[in-house]
């Protein structure tokens, strides 16, 4: 399936997120944005101008115009706009959120037979998926899955509200395509995503459903921490295909769950769930020993999937090499004014994702199913973590930078280099890094045993 040809230059902008700032230092809890952050007042006229040409050509009640190359362009111009011309990067989010849910997102062709991957008792149409984060209330469902993604992770969703961090609280590394959040899992308790997401599944989305659960952050650990997650789970089994526990979160007090509690909290979980999928997210902080015990865990319980892994509050020029724990970075940020609180996302993180899904794979033998996210922003990313052992991929910075039709391009590229490699389906390949006989690697058997 050929990939998406734009016509305008703007087309490769920003998605949801961000003014056009390269960083905002953030020291001892307080920041300060550059002043080529702020709102331009003549990119707020041509957006809406765009904007008001775009809906009169296209309404979005019309699937077939919003499926249109033209609409796909005017929908990264547009995402350009919001990124270029809102100050605040979390305001520009709830911009393209709000778009999103109204329906004014751009329609992608439905996903080729290849893409389609079946993983604990589900058909997920796509392997590429939307990552915790991007859509925290559940509110554009239905629309991500209109881009081609496979399936959404909504939340993360805590017990009863709350606001998180105060803001700004979201910062863009413009020159490492990167950013730093420290949101603080802000929630609208589970109750109201319950009902928004009883709403969207009566609409019958694209995309299969997950939820991204923890408790709330004044919540102390031990048991108090096993009850908030086991009432989110029962609110939310009836609404969502699978569960995601984060126990990995760097942005709240608490929220990093150690190894040695988390076989109480999952079983607990996974008893409230009824059968409903049950995942855990990971760190990407994890020395040898700490995937050694979690890769048993998951084994032993079992739990039906890894996500692998979360942001880092790890900084290159801070993180010294420590035994059992490599180097997360291999090279310097090139943004300035780096915050030093908060979790970093997107490129930076791509190596370390990757050769952590190949330690989880080769830990369990293959036998827990990973869905691997971390610098995601190409087909080849994706690819490498496929073949490094993740049956399911997320990305969420990278729709920042590279905007909605990176969605259709990515998914449908995946494809194509699974089958350049002989492989019939993307399934097919996961975990092939950790196979001694490749389809690209056919040959003779002389030359097989001659290895």
């Amino acid at each position: 399936m050929g990939s998406l040809k734009l016509g305008f230059p703007q087309a490769r902008r920003a998605f949801g997120a961000g003014g056009s700032a390269a960083a905002v230092s953030l020291q001892r809890g307080r920041s300060s944005a550059p002043s080529h952050g702020q709102s331009n007042a003549g990119v707020y006229i041509a957006g809406g101008l765009g904007l008001g040409l775009g809906l009169w050509l296209f309404p979005p009640s019309n699937e077939y115009a919003r499926s249109s190359s033209a609409y796909w362009s005017l929908a990264d111009w547009g995402a350009g706009v919001l990124r270029d011309g809102v100050g605040d990067a979390e305001t520009a989010h709830g911009y393209a959120l709000a778009g999103l849910h109204l329906g004014f997102g751009p329609v992608a062709a439905a996903p080729e037979d290849a893409l389609k991957t079946r993983l604990f008792g589900l058909e997920f149409p796509s392997p590429v998926g939307v990552a915790a984060g991007f859509d925290k209330r559940g509110e554009a469902v239905a629309a991500l899955g209109d881009l081609g993604f496979g399936f959404v992770e909504v939340g993360g969703v805590t017990p009863e509200h709350q606001d998180g961090n105060p803001r700004p609280r979201v910062f863009r590394l413009k020159d490492d395509e990167a950013v730093v959040n420290f949101v603080g899992l802000p929630s609208e308790g589970v109750n109201a995503v319950a009902a928004r997401l009883d709403h969207a599944r009566a609409l019958g989305p694209k995309a299969l459903v997950g939820a991204n659960i923890t408790k709330n952050a004044s919540t102390p650990a031990g048991a108090a921490a096993v009850a908030d997650h086991v009432a989110v789970a029962e609110a939310l089994a009836g609404y969502v295909d699978f569960v995601v526990v984060n126990a990995s979160c760097p942005n709240v007090k608490g929220g990093v769950v150690s190894v040695g509690a988390m076989p109480e909290l999952l079983r607990a979980t996974k008893a409230a769930l009824g059968g409903v999928p049950l995942l855990l997210k990971c760190s990407p902080d994890l020395g040898a020993s700490q995937v050694a015990a979690i890769a048993k865990l998951a084994v032993d319980l079992p739990l039906d999937g890894l996500v692998v892994a979360n942001t880092t509050a790890r900084r290159p020029a801070t993180d010294a090499d420590e035994p059992g724990r490599p180097r997360l970075f291999y090279g310097e940020l090139r943004s300035k004014d780096v915050p030093d609180r908060g979790g970093l996302s997107g490129p930076p993180l791509r190596d370390n994702a990757v050769r952590l899904v190949r330690d989880f794979y080769a830990a369990t033998g293959g036998a827990v199913p990973i869905v691997g996210v971390g610098g995601v922003a190409s087909a080849a990313d994706a690819y490498a973590l496929v073949k490094a052992g993740a049956s399911l991929v997320q990305l969420y910075t990278a729709l920042v930078y590279h905007g909605p039709s990176l969605a259709p391009k990515l998914r449908d590229g995946l494809a194509d280099l699974a089958r350049r490699d002989g492989f019939e389906t993307v399934q097919a390949a996961v975990g092939a890094d950790h196979k001694w006989w490749k389809p690209e690697r056919r040959a003779p058997w002389w030359a097989v045993w001659r290895r």
